[in-house]
């Protein structure tokens, strides 16, 4: 194997968590001497860029129908009690004299 082929293997082991023991030695190792960092570097590039795509249009519909659900459901609770408390008007004894 490739020695820049091991050590993109090894990145990749250690930040899923399955490098072994003598594995997390060497990785340790190499990220001292810093032979590690541009492999790290293009990683984190990486990532980086899958945080940077746009939001979909399925995910923004799936988002708003969640919210329009819970927005009927406060609708329809607001007016159950608003109709109860018509009902419940307490009539207070008025004393004629």
């Amino acid at each position: 194997m490739e020695e820049s082929q091991f050590m993109e293997n090894l990145v990749e082991r250690y930040l899923t968590n399955r490098a072994t023991e003598n594995e997390l030695e060497v990785f340790m190792d190499l990220l001292k001497q810093g032979k590690l960092d541009e492999i790290i570097k293009s990683y984190m590039d990486r990532e980086d860029e899958s945080f940077e795509k746009p939001i979909s249009e399925s995910s923004i519909s799936s988002v708003s129908k969640i919210w329009q659900h819970w927005l009927e459901l406060a609708a329809t609770v607001s007016l159950v009690f608003c109709s109860f408390s018509g009902f419940s008007v307490i009539e207070c004894p008025v004393e004629l004299t």
